[in-house]
């Protein structure tokens, strides 16, 4: 699946459920997404909840486009 931009018009939920099971792959390595998180921009726990930043700008932009959060976990 090659999804085109207007894939992503949609809700972030529908989106989110339509992307399992796709194959995502890039330079030979890939594999099968099982699991997905959407969050709208009125969700407390959405990056874009408190409005636009630079490291958050990417979601405000046009559709299609993909973030990356890093997360550290610590004992």
């Amino acid at each position: 699946m090659l999804p085109d931009r207007d894939f992503f018009l949609r809700d972030a939920l529908v989106v989110a459920r339509a992307l399992i099971g796709a194959t995502l792959a890039l330079s030979g390595v890939g594999g099968i997404i099982v699991e997905t998180e959407a969050y709208r921009p009125d969700d407390p726990a959405s990056h874009a909840y408190r409005g636009r930043t630079p490291r958050n700008a990417p979601m405000f932009g046009a559709p299609g486009r993909h973030t990356a959060f890093r997360h550290q976990c610590r004992p």
